[in-house]
């Protein structure tokens, strides 16, 4: 095994605070000793200046860190259940096989914090597995996770992981070619694909993964809470759902207060949450809709009058 861990993430201009807090949190924690580690960033729409802040941060905590960008064909997931950011970037761990060459990665949501050294799991032995997972808390089983499991044959009580934190064998991904049976499964199965990638994942990959301590994707509300036993200190807090420490409203727990001393070891500190922030952010979002909305329509009518199926096109014929 490779002594430099390899570790990827996938962030948007949305998810951008928390991706710097996924991997300066997980960079910062990971033992000085090991190799320069070695950072993908999957970008699904991240502005120049956020990424120069992205680097800055890198290289602030492990200047010995190597940090590339990847740009995926996020083209390919369009039509597909959107995420909690209204957006598909949850699908973009998919590409990871094509565009990343090691033959191990440890994948980190944008949304999840690092308490732990991740050189823990590096060297793990993942047997005849192809990831290591955790045990989702909020979908504990299969039949939790409104799948298709009667039509497919999978056992109703069967444990279903969270897709958030991953150790993934990529060499025996690529050899099963995990990625096109993911998307084959959404393409089929839309309508139970609730929790998007990881839906299909836990149907493709049932059998096949290897569970490691819950502690490793500790939701952050349930911390807050001590629910089940979890707590604030565990190796990672994942800000699952809605609740992201950026949006107001979500900011004042004890595990966004966690968020936020992590947020200032960045290139963004002393960023806050504000009603002004929330409603620029809130206003933008609708435009880009509207826009999209639009141009979508727009591409239509021309590929209608194109194809000879448009309004003008069958009047031109008529006449």
């Amino acid at each position: 095994m490779n002594e430099r861990l390899v570790l990827c993430s996938a962030s948007n201009e949305t998810y951008i605070l928390g991706a710097a807090v996924a991997l300066c949190s997980a960079l910062h924690h990971l033992s000085k000793r090991s190799e320069s580690p070695l950072v993908y960033v999957l970008d699904g729409g991240i502005r120049e200046r956020s990424w120069s802040k992205l680097q800055q941060s890198v290289e602030r905590v492990r200047p010995d860190c190597i940090l590339q960008r990847l740009r995926p064909d996020m083209a390919v997931f369009e039509g597909l259940p959107q995420d909690w950011g209204s957006s598909v970037m949850a699908y973009a761990r998919l590409a990871l096989p094509a565009l990343v060459p090691d033959d191990r990665i440890v994948y980190i949501d944008a949304d999840l914090l690092v308490q732990r050294d991740l050189g823990e799991l590096w060297c793990a032995d993942l047997g005849n597995a192809v990831i290591a997972a955790v045990t989702d808390l909020n979908v504990k089983t299969l039949g939790e996770a409104t799948l298709p499991i009667q039509e497919l044959g999978l056992p109703e009580g069967a444990p279903c992981f969270n897709s958030g934190f991953l150790v993934i064998d990529l060499t025996k991904w690529r050899a099963e070619d995990i990625s096109t049976a993911a998307l084959q499964y959404l393409q089929r199965w839309p309508q139970h694909a609730a929790n998007w990638d990881q839906s299909a994942l836990n149907v493709v990959l049932y059998g096949r993964w290897k569970a490691i301590d819950v502690s490793w994707n500790t939701p952050g509300w349930w911390a807050d809470q001590g629910r089940e036993g979890c707590t604030l200190d565990a190796p990672v807090l994942h800000f699952v759902g809605p609740h992201k420490p950026w949006l107001l409203g979500y900011d004042r727990g004890h595990s966004a207060q966690i968020f936020f001393r992590e947020l200032d070891r960045t290139a963004w500190r002393g960023w806050r949450p504000s009603r002004l922030r929330q409603a620029c952010k809130w206003a933008k979002y609708r435009v880009w809709q509207i826009t999209n909305e639009v141009s979508n329509r727009l591409r239509g009518v021309r590929s209608g009058i194109m194809t000879g199926t448009g309004s003008h096109a069958k009047a031109g014929i008529d006449r």
